[in-house]
């Protein structure tokens, strides 16, 4: 840069007001550009989302009725059918329960008894399929799937009170124990082990084969009965779900039910960060083009003069515009460091929540966006300062 010609252009001007202006630019880029990542960040895992499928375990409501042994609280082959045919699910799957005693024998690793309980869903609907979850007539070992919510409650909960080793899921694998189960048709015992966990289903998962063979065999049903369907919709939380689940007397989590609802309200408050930062910026904009205006009046002089001793628009014009590129390429500078300062806390926040928060491609996109809204901003004074030179001139 010309160091004459800029002492020459800046010399008795005030420098608050591009400070202020650079201050408020910062500001507003940096609100802009960490409501545009997050925006990024939550509109990708709401479209993850969208693209799996929600999945919902819905149960009748239990009530005296039911205590009292008057009403059965499964379902029945019409009210199973009308659930398929209402057009709300794309995918209806039965949830079976055990009709029979179970109870597992662990002597090993952790030693101690209990009554379970057993389900079956369709392996389709399962979100960790391991490959030996299978199981056929004859076979003595019994592969079983375990909700990550009972493994968190056994941790926290039943070990600490029991004096009992915490298991992490590896160490869970590796623990062998008998499962005994007894009804009518008399008793059998299985070699039970843990294949896998699921965070969908807060259940204990075993094979549908096992099931219909032992609800048959020992517990001396013809057919297992569906004690509670999971079914897989593209939003869960359109009102229609809510309006039929109500409407037959039907519960499922309301968490899960809320869950688009939360996602729609959070792109929401995202958008009308950004908005607050867009504001900033072109307040910050209106600032830049008032003081160079300012800056060019006071100066009109000192240019006129400079253009009689030779020196050209252009070379004038390069050489506010460098001094005023270095000043926001600066900003910028400060923009990114500042975002990615705010995702690495917010990052960490939710590593801890076990959430995933996408990877490197939303910063490199967001740092892109607020270089080519600098980019802009450079441009529109870059004309502005070319208009009034030729006015001067």
């Amino acid at each position: 840069m010309d160091l004459l010609l800029t002492r020459i252009l800046w010399l008795r001007r005030s420098k608050w007001q591009f400070l202020l202006a650079g201050l408020a630019f910062l500001i507003g880029l940096s609100t802009l550009m960490i409501a545009l990542e997050s925006y990024l960040r939550v509109n990708a895992h709401l479209e993850k989302k969208e693209k799996e499928g929600q999945f919902l375990i819905i149960n009748k409501k239990i009530s005296l009725v039911n205590t009292l042994g008057i009403e059965s609280g499964t379902f029945e082959p019409s009210e199973l059918s009308n659930i398929r045919n209402s057009g709300l699910f794309q995918e209806v799957g039965e949830v079976h329960s055990n009709q029979f005693k179970a109870q597992i024998v662990a002597r090993s690793y952790i030693s101690f008894s209990s009554l379970v309980f057993f389900e079956s869903v369709p392996k389709a609907f399962l979100d960790n399929k391991p490959e030996d979850f299978r199981w056929t007539e004859g076979r003595k070992d019994l592969p079983i799937i375990v909700s990550q919510d009972f493994l968190n409650l056994y941790n926290f909960g039943f070990a600490l009170g029991q004096g009992l080793p915490q298991v992490s899921r590896d160490a869970m694998k590796l623990v062998s124990f008998e499962v005994e189960i007894e009804g009518p048709g008399g008793k059998e015992v299985f070699n039970g082990r843990v294949a896998g966990f699921t965070e969908r289903i807060a259940s204990v998962l075993v094979p549908t084969e096992f099931m219909d063979w032992d609800n048959r065999k020992v517990g001396g049903k013809n057919k297992s009965e569906c004690s509670r369907i999971i079914v897989k919709t593209a939003n869960a939380s359109v009102p229609e779900i809510g309006a039929f689940l109500k409407k037959y007397r039907l519960m499922a989590d309301q968490e899960k039910l809320s869950f688009g609802k939360s996602g729609r309200v959070l792109k929401t408050v995202m958008q009308g960060l950004a908005a607050i930062g867009l504001l900033f910026t072109i307040l910050s904009l209106v600032m830049f083009s008032m003081n160079f205006r300012l800056v060019m009046a006071e100066a009109e002089n000192d240019i006129r003069l400079l253009i009689e001793l030779g020196y050209s628009h252009n070379r004038i014009l390069i050489q506010l515009l460098s001094w005023f590129s270095l000043f926001l390429g600066l900003i910028l500078l400060l923009a990114v460091l500042i975002l990615i300062r705010v995702e690495g806390i917010a990052g960490m926040a939710i590593s801890g929540q076990g959430l995933e928060i996408g990877n490197a491609s939303f910063l490199i996109k967001t740092a892109a966006s607020g270089f080519f809204f600098t980019a802009l901003v450079l441009f529109w004074n870059s004309l502005m300062i070319f208009k009034q030179l030729r006015k001067i001139a």
